[in-house]
This record gives structure tokens, sequence and C-alpha cells, in this order.
């Protein structure tokens, strides 16, 4: 009963991708171990939006859609016990040209070294503690609710944002070194540092600049620390974890521009989830804080000045019997928002550069997952959601005064085949 507890509670913090954790601790000495994982995803679904008929376009509103991934690596441990090996995941682009259009790029790579009673230090393009520790997110219970594969079939202005902190252009494709220490009484710290928040393949990072950043800021010098609890208590699961993040960023030393947001304030978020499982019965939540703007699930902007502090919650259930999960998650975010650019003649554009009104984004998901057999998963998916922005058109993507407010549901089935 405790090894599934702890395992129960375990799977409600882990994100998907790959996890800077060394894979080689039951490994012989002297033994090295390749292995090429990988996912074969397919789904179906119908969706509903208040952007599938705009200017006298309509779009199909079922669709089905696919993609494939790989995992290749290798862990080893030499004879004086040192743990070491490396770590990729590529993915396809997931692009509209047809199959002959597919390319591959490398979503994360890095290679670790550690001593299972001195901790684990990783380096390369991986998740930092803020992902790895992230708990509370009730991400399994379905395809991932709105942070999952399924709700790519909505028009992107109506997909409500996905606040919960294990993106890509935060924390997952960035280059950094990773500390995790061995785990203690339950109990596993870990600290990262990035000098320049992109990927391992680019050149030098530029500290100031006489013109305007691009849109949101560019974070540097980026701190991550975090940590995670799990133990069992009689029959109950508990897992709690917390994480702080802070950041710099690049310099703006030109002149004032009218209209325009001419500086960030520095990155500074905190962010905490707890699960408790009791006979099968998992439930909790998460929460993140602090100076930071998202505008979607897949992009991380800084806070400008002028704009609000985001808040974001979620709360979960899930019940687990056997090969079946079920489960249900809401949540609620509020940010500064999508940031227009130039004038606007409904005049909904403050002096800051900002709309009239900071964005709102609620989400609700239901569904279940079914193991067929060791590595195929079935899965069926509702999401319902909405989000605002006083002064800001979803339908142009600019500042205007219509198309305010969308909403979008979905309801979807689909597999994930792993190997």
């Amino acid at each position: 009963m405790r090894k599934l507890l702890l395992a129960t509670v375990a799977t409600m913090g882990a994100s998907m991708g790959l996890m800077a954790v060394a894979q080689a601790q039951t490994a012989a000495p002297g033994s090295v171990t390749v292995r090429l994982n990988g996912r074969v995803a397919w789904y179906a679904g119908v969706e509903a939006s208040s952007l599938d008929s705009i200017a006298g376009t309509k779009t199909s509103t079922a669709q089905m859609f696919g993609y494939m991934r790989l995992y290749p690596g290798f862990d080893g441990v030499a004879a004086n016990g040192l743990h070491y090996g490396a770590a990729s995941e590529i993915r396809i682009n997931g692009g509209s040209k047809g199959a002959g259009g597919e390319t591959l790029f490398v979503h994360q790579a890095y290679g670790y070294l550690g001593l299972p009673k001195l901790g684990q230090v990783s380096f390369g393009q991986e998740n930092g503690p803020v992902v790895i520790f992230e708990t509370g997110t009730f991400e399994g219970f379905n395809d991932g609710g709105w942070w999952g594969d399924l709700p790519a079939i909505v028009p992107n202005n109506a997909e409500v944002v996905y606040p919960f902190v294990d993106n890509g252009g935060l924390s997952q494709e960035t280059d950094k070194i990773v500390y995790l220490s061995p785990t203690l009484a339950g109990f596993q710290f870990g600290a990262a540092f990035e000098p320049n928040h992109t990927a391992e393949n680019v050149t030098d990072p530029i500290t100031s600049a006489p013109t305007l950043a691009p849109a949101g800021g560019t974070p540097r010098n980026l701190i991550d620390v975090g940590g995670q609890f799990t133990q069992t208590f009689g029959p109950v699961g508990i897992q709690v974890g917390a994480d702080y993040m802070h950041a710099g960023q690049v310099n703006y030393t030109g002149a004032p521009e009218a209209g325009a947001v001419n500086s960030y304030h520095d990155l500074s978020m905190v962010s905490g989830g707890a699960t408790a499982t009791i006979a099968g019965f998992t439930f909790g939540g998460n929460a993140v804080y602090g100076d930071f703007n998202q505008v979607s699930g897949y992009t991380f902007q800084l806070e400008p000045q002028g704009g609000i502090n985001a808040v974001a919650f979620l709360v979960g259930a899930q019940y687990t019997m056997g090969p079946l999960v079920v489960g249900g998650s809401v949540f609620r975010f509020n940010t500064t928002g999508d940031i227009p650019g130039g004038s606007d003649a409904d005049g909904v554009i403050t002096a800051a550069g900002l709309t009239t009104g900071q964005q709102v984004n609620n989400g609700l998901a239901l569904g279940g997952t079914y193991t067929l057999v060791p590595g195929v998963n079935l899965f069926v998916d509702y999401d319902y959601g909405w989000r605002k922005q006083g002064g800001f058109d979803f339908a142009t993507n600019d500042a205007g005064s219509a198309h305010n407010y969308v909403q979008s549901q979905l309801f979807g089935v689909g597999t994930n085949i792993n190997w």
C-alpha cells in the first residue's frame, strides 16, 4: 500500500515531457543502457467557439490529428558508483504542410552526472525545478485537460490560457544547469540557473539595447529554486511542492515611445500545490502568483509597467480504480493580457500602451483514461472555457471594442501508444 500511494501521488506532480532525474539508479556498476522510447498519439474531436465564424470565414468544428515523439538517450553507472547519461526529446513540428512538410526539432537535450548520496547535476535544454516539482495540476485523468493536445482544435484566440508553468517558453526548452538533491525522508530539493533565456544553440545574449524589446520583454540571469515532499501517513498519501523563480531583464536604454510599453518588471514568481490520496481518491490543487504575464499556453512574458500581478489557482479531484482514472478540474487566471501595438480609433489603448481591461481566463476539464494494456491509453475528454479582456479584440488579435469576450468547448477521444 505504501508503494502504491507514493506512486499515485507522484503521478499527480509529473508533467508531460522529460524529467531531469537520473534513470540508472538500479543499473549494475560498469553497465550502460541505451534506450529509444517514443509515443504515437491520435485524437478526434469536435469543438464550438465564439471565433468559429469570423468575417465570412468559417472553420471546421470536427477534426482529427496526431503526432509522433522520440526519446533517445542512455544511462550508465561507473565502477565507482557515478551515475551518468544523456536524454533528449525529438518532436514533429505539427505544421499544416502535409506529411511531406513535417520536420523534426529538438525540444529537450541534456546530460547528467550524479551520486546517490550527493545528488545529481544536469546541464542542457531541460526542465527546471518549477516543472519537476509541479504538484496538484491534475493532468492525468484524460488528455491533460486544457494543457492537453485536444484543445489545439479550438481556434487559437478562443483557447483559454492555461497558466500552470510547465510550458516550453518558461522552463522546458531553455539552456540551464540544474542540481537535484537526494530524496531524504520524502523531501527533495532542486535549484537551477540560466544566464540567457534561450535554447542551447544560440549566440551571445544581449544585456541592454536602445530599441524596445520584443513584446513581453526578455528575462536573463534566471534563478529557480524548489522542492517537493512525498510521504504516506497510514492510509493517506501526501505530496506538496513549491517553487520560486526570479530573473532580471534586457534593459531598454532608448527614449520613451508614446502608446507603447517601454519597460517591464523583473520576473518574480511563486508557485505551489498539494495533493492527498486515500482509497483511490486524490484531491488538491495548485496556485501561481507573481510579476509575469501570459497570453497563451505556449508563451511567457514579463509583466509590463502599468500592468497587474498575475494570479491563478486550480482545484481538482480524480479517482483511480485499476486501469481506469476519472476526474475533473477547474481553474481561473487573471493577468495583464495581450499588449496591442499602435493606436486604435475606439480609444481602448491606455497611455501606458495597454488595453483598458485585464485578461481573465476560466477553464473546466472533465474526462477519463483507460489503460488497455501497458503502454496503450485510451481517453475521453470534455473541456469548457471562456476568456475576456476589455479593449482587446480576440478576432483581430489587436485593440478593439468587439469580440472582447469569447467562449469555447470541445469533446474528444484519443489514444496514446508509448514504448
